[in-house]
């Protein structure tokens, strides 16, 4: 395949982007000071949590490298600091979103501590010169030229962990763990201590109390190991607190220092109770736990897992929010093969379906980044091993596909522990209009000898209505390929459908591979090693068979056409890839390219294919030339891959987009478990989503605004028309938030009077050539309405020369601001409070009808 590109793009313009997908917990999340905000690390940016709504709220961008560590500024409680690889510091106003300060460092940052004895100094954990080891340094944050931090050492031969470090009460003393080794440093006397653990035991991860001078170590045998008199390391006194039977992942004092949290591979939350034995549980929290941290007014633990998810829990163990981001695997299955089942685009929702929690498929919008849900395919929990070298076998689900409306969903799932005899189950799902999500509606036990390798269903020519027909095809190794039809299995009890095997086909007692059906739904291609058989699928008659032209390496890659190419198919595997005309029967083009992923827009004839270097070629299967090309896309290996269509194309139809990208966007999947696409540079800065300003107080209320006498200011508008509309718009949603309140917590009719009147006042005149303006408008409004009697009146000047008699008849709230703009203009000295007086002597009959039901 030629590498030339037919597009006018560079390729240094294009900028591969993580930018759906990164991890919620590599980082360990912090509270704001008054627990209304969660702070957490996503890739380049810092994410803005809700504790009350569960909602991101705001997204801070500023930093070029991966977040490493967020603290609370302690000399500003209202400001963020947050520590990056890109070797910065930023301060930032979270409440606004502003980047205030950048601050450099000379090294990449690990992680960012507070300490207590100085304004204006932090604690780093710097990565060193030193492979795979790091310092800690103290920084001063006061002005300097540059904005370069000065770094000064206080401990050394730490590791990259952040756990492993820990800054003591009142940040007298730090202290850092490497293996079984415990080293302490007092600041103050500049003394150091080390402590070791007997041989075979290792430390994991340290925490300090806040007040006390105690010192917690978890270690790999489980063990937590509480420290005192730890500076003189003759007399030093500890204590063993154990109940993990996997090692302790990471501890966590609460504010003041009454309870500790521990965390590990059992999935449980352990709250112990401070110089007391006594311990309380959150047990099945469904993945190992990381991080774990506590807010200032101990009312909420953070609890972060290795598979993407922060778990807020109250203090009485009660989970408020759920912070789901794109679900990861952390077993070693998983870890070794991610997603078996590869990535599909869900038909309703546009989002990503792909493998997610142990025995679960996850939907996950990239649009918004947010998981929409988990869907149990298995119905099994996870349970923690005794031993990490031996792990649990869990069943997997390593098939899966959609019908072309979505309605049905089909899944294949797989347990082999190499012992037992191997559990292979097909089941087909129905979505629940009810429930909007999918319900059991057939499963079938060994639907195969052997394992599946391949599950697809037919398409259809109207794929935005369910199919009454609805056909899917299984193929394994056990030579067979098996069609699935829906079949009515109504009785005298129920009227039901379940799905049943219609045929069984096979070809020469060769394994069965890949499978696809054409555009149309009328051919179906199924592999057999390297032969492509062709068969209809109505009646599963053998219609022609195609031989590769590379027999030694069996096809794994079986793409048709679509719109345009609906009459090719594309064929690879891992010596080259293959263009049929199923018109001819013969070879179209082929080009020698290991081949690892194939995927096909669905939305236009354009496919992509990334080789084993991670080489990428976006092509039309009509044509021999790449329509853009890019050379080694990622560093990692490259497993799966997808193309997702936008849900509004308006925003890439552009010409600073990749035209090949206009209907979908393409997304590919790494071993290292990353979830990337490609954008031109420039596109990720003019992508701007909805934030939620950030109350630093009680949220407000109707009542509590009424009650407040909070006052709304109108802009000055051009016209006198803009202030009256404005005005009228202000007055009535006043008196709507009034109506909503209950009536047995409003004040007393007399109190809500006054309030009410100050709302319509509009801002007084300041200068003498704003009155004569106003006069100007009014002679004006005057001519204009002698010319037509018969339009509506805009301005309130116009309403009071009309008619000055209905403003004692009149009860809505047009006429009301007529007066008050009235006696303004009759006496443009009265202040506010003169002003709503002179209108209550007047007239208070509209305010009673306004209140009558």
């Amino acid at each position: 395949m030629a590498t030339s590109m037919s597009s006018t793009l560079d390729e240094e313009q294009v900028k591969v982007l993580l930018k759906s997908g990164a991890s919620l917990v590599k980082t360990k999340p912090s509270f704001s000071f008054d627990s209304k905000c969660l702070f957490c690390g996503f890739g380049c940016l810092v994410k803005v949590f809700s504790t009350s709504s569960g909602e991101c709220i705001r997204e801070l961008r500023g930093h070029e490298g991966q977040v490493t560590g967020l603290i609370i500024n302690p000399k500003n409680r209202l400001q963020l600091l947050s520590c990056s690889l890109d070797k910065t510091v930023i301060q930032w106003d979270y409440s606004d979103g502003v980047l205030l300060k950048r601050f450099w460092a000379s090294a990449p940052l690990l992680a960012i501590y507070p300490l207590d004895s100085s304004e204006n100094d932090v604690l780093c954990l710097q990565q060193s010169p030193k492979k795979g080891l790091s310092e800690l340094v103290a920084f001063s944050l006061s002005p300097t030229p540059r904005n370069k931090l000065a770094a000064r050492t206080l401990l050394q031969h730490c590791t990259q962990d952040s756990r492993q470090c820990a800054v003591g009460a009142r940040g007298e003393y730090v202290v850092r763990v490497n293996d079984r080794e415990l080293v302490v440093k007092s600041i103050m006397k500049d003394k150091f201590a080390k402590h070791l653990l007997e041989r075979d035991k290792k430390f994991t991860c340290v925490t300090c109390h806040p007040d006390d001078y105690c010192i917690a170590t978890g270690t790999k045998e489980g063990k937590i190991f509480f420290w005192w008199n730890f500076l003189n390391p003759k007399k030093v006194v500890n204590t063993v607190n154990h109940w993990h039977a996997l090692p302790v992942l990471d501890l966590c004092f609460s504010l003041e220092g009454s309870y500790l949290l521990s965390g590990g591979h059992e999935c449980v939350l352990v709250k112990w109770q401070y110089n007391s034995t006594q311990k309380d549980f959150k047990p099945r929290l469904g993945a190992p736990i990381n991080h774990v941290n506590c807010s200032r007014d101990n009312t909420m633990y953070a609890v972060c897992h290795d598979d993407n998810v922060i778990h807020l829990i109250s203090s009485n163990f009660d989970i408020l929010q759920v912070y789901q981001g794109l679900t990861k695997g952390q077993l070693i299955s998983q870890v070794n093969d991610p997603i078996p089942m590869g990535m599909m685009c869900d038909p309703k929702t546009k989002s990503l379906v792909m493998n997610g929690k142990p025995g679960h498929i996850q939907f996950y919008s990239v649009h918004q980044d947010k998981q929409l849900f988990n869907l149990d395919i298995v119905c099994q929990n996870y349970i923690s091993p005794e031993n990490l070298q031996k792990p649990t076998t869990v069943t997997e689900v390593v098939c899966a596909d959609f019908d072309s409306s979505g309605y049905w969903l089909a899944t294949v799932e797989y347990w082999d522990d190499g012992v037992m005899t191997p559990e292979i189950r097909l089941k087909f799902w129905e979505f629940s209009e009810q429930s909007q999500s999918y319900v059991l509606n057939t499963t079938v036990e060994r639907a195969h000898e052997k394992r599946i390798l391949n599950l697809r269903s037919r398409p259809t020519l109207l794929p935005s209505r369910k199919d009454p027909h609805p056909m899917m095809v299984t193929s394994s190794s056990d030579g067979k390929f098996k069609m699935w039809s829906l079949v009515d299995d109504t009785d005298i009890h129920r009227s039901n459908q379940k799905w049943s095997c219609e045929s069984v086909g096979f070809y020469r007692d060769l394994p069965a591979g890949e499978t696809a059906f054409s555009e149309d739904g009328s051919l179906l291609a199924v592999a057999f090693n390297s032969t492509i058989t062709l068969w209809d699928p109505t009646n599963n008659l053998l219609k022609r068979t195609l031989i590769d032209n590379l027999k030694d390496k069996p096809i794994r890659h079986l793409k048709f056409g679509n719109h345009g190419c609906a009459h090719l198919l594309v064929s690879a595997n891992q010596k080259g890839m293959t263009v049929w005309n199923l018109l001819s029967c013969t070879v179209l083009w082929s080009v020698g390219l290991k081949c690892s992923v194939l995927v096909e827009d669905p939305c236009s004839d354009i496919m992509a294919v990334i080789t084993n270097q991670s080489d990428l070629h976006v092509f039309k299967p009509s044509e021999p030339s790449p329509i853009y090309s890019h050379n080694a896309i990622c560093s990692c290996d490259i497993i799966s891959a997808v193309f997702i269509p936008h849900t509004q194309k308006s925003q890439f139809e552009s010409s600073r987009s990749l035209s090949w990208q206009s209907s979908s966007q393409l997304y590919f999947f790494t071993r290292d478990q990353d979830l990337l696409t490609l954008s031109l540079q420039g596109d990720e800065a003019d992508e701007k989503k909805n934030v939620v300003s950030i109350e630093q107080n009680v949220p407000q209320t109707a009542l509590s605004l009424l009650m407040a006498g909070k006052k709304k200011s109108i802009e000055q508008s051009g016209t006198q028309s803009e202030l009256t509309s404005s005005g009228s718009r202000r007055s009535t949603s006043f008196l709507k938030e009034l109506l909503v309140t209950a009536p047995h917590v409003q004040p007393p009719v007399t109190f809500l009077c006054k309030p009410f009147i100050q709302a319509l006042l509009t801002r007084k005149k300041s200068s003498k050539t704003d009155v004569d303006k106003d006069e100007e408008e009014d002679s004006d409004s005057e001519e204009t309405e002698d010319e037509s009697e018969s339009t509506d009146l805009d301005s309130d000047m116009e309403v009071d020369q009309q008619n000055q008699s209905k403003l004692k008849t009149s009860s809505d709230t047009q006429s009301t601001n007529t007066v008050v703009q009235r006696i303004k203009r009759e006496d443009s000295s009265l202040s506010d409070e003169e002003t709503v007086n002179t209108i209550l002597k007047m007239n208070v009959d509209w305010f009673s009808n306004c209140l009558k039901p």
